[in-house]
């Protein structure tokens, strides 16, 4: 698995060690209590994922390649397009081409459905919708999505592709910015007011991290089917409907900033996701309010020791 230190990587390590699945988590760097973190004996690799000599010869040993690398976020807008493409596009292209020549069996690769969409036409959205991203992170996904088609077609190497909506749960990160429901845990710790972009009423649907690490499961024990498949719940809640429901949680009102609303962010995004259930036999089971209060219980865990 590679970029198996983010909060994405954690969590699909820990899922699938528990499992007692043989996992090779490479990463640039990794916690001295990585085994602790991640509650089991697992060997970790560092790599440079840009360094392609290094990747190819990694990929040797490696049957299926979870591929959750990338170093950019939503939130930093269209600011740094040339640099998405340079960090983001450019180093995957090198990647499939190493496990292609490599002949790894499968790569899994983490998409995001949340913006590779753009703004909507319907609501839920499948996966054969048209997509025009409105931001750079979404176009780096999608470009890094067609180049893993083109180059694994005629190959022996199968390709899955998760479009994912917006994973949250215990020990979600922010040092990229992302996540709406761990930015609120933590400026609500501070004092500081939860910014709120527009009127708070654009739809986004939450996916709890576990029923993610269930359906990257489903998709290692799949047969090969070269195929892209929406990962969410099917719902949408408001940015105010999740502020709600946290304050719900803490017993208490929170603070908030209204800011404008920023171009670079569709309104609504809800997943449809039936294909994933029909072809993987997955659905999403863990509820919102049984996620967001795992979530919270271990952010105030955490801050108590």
């Amino acid at each position: 698995m590679f970029g198996a230190n983010g909060f994405i990587g954690r969590a699909v390590v820990r899922h699938l060690l528990a499992r007692q699945r043989r996992v090779i988590a490479f990463g640039r760097a990794f916690p001295a209590d990585y085994e602790r973190i991640v509650g089991g004996k697992v060997e970790t690799r560092i790599i440079d994922f840009r360094d392609a000599l290094s990747v190819q010869a990694e990929l040797q040993e490696i049957d299926q390649a979870i591929d959750l690398v990338n170093s950019s976020s939503p939130a930093l807008g269209n600011g740094r397009v040339v640099e998405d493409a340079s960090t983001n596009v450019l180093p995957h292209i090198s990647f499939i081409q190493s496990c292609v020549l490599s002949s790894v069996s499968r790569i899994i690769f983490l998409s995001s459905g949340g913006t590779v969409y753009g703004a909507p036409d319907r609501l839920p959205i499948t996966e054969d919708h048209p997509t025009h991203p409105l931001v750079s992170y979404g176009m780096s996904k999608l470009m890094v999505e067609h180049y893993l088609r083109m180059l694994t077609r005629d190959t022996a190497v199968d390709h899955v592709i998760l479009r994912v909506s917006n994973p949250f749960g215990p020990g979600q990160m922010l040092s990229k910015g992302q996540g709406l429901i761990a930015s609120i845990l933590e400026r609500q710790a501070t004092g500081s007011p939860i910014v709120v972009y527009g009127d708070g009423g654009a739809l986004r649907d939450y996916l709890y991290i576990n029923d993610l690490c269930e359906a990257l499961t489903a998709v290692l024990d799949a047969p090969p089917m070269q195929e892209t498949f929406n990962i969410g719940t099917g719902k949408g809640r408001s940015t105010l409907d999740v502020i709600k429901a946290v304050e719900a949680v803490l017993g208490r009102r929170l603070l908030i900033e209204f800011v404008d609303a920023r171009p670079t962010d569709a309104k609504s995004n809800v997943l449809d996701c039936r294909k994933a259930e029909h072809m993987l036999h997955w659905t999403p089971k863990v509820p919102f309010y049984d996620g967001l209060k795992y979530s919270i219980d271990f952010y105030n865990d955490s801050k108590s020791h």
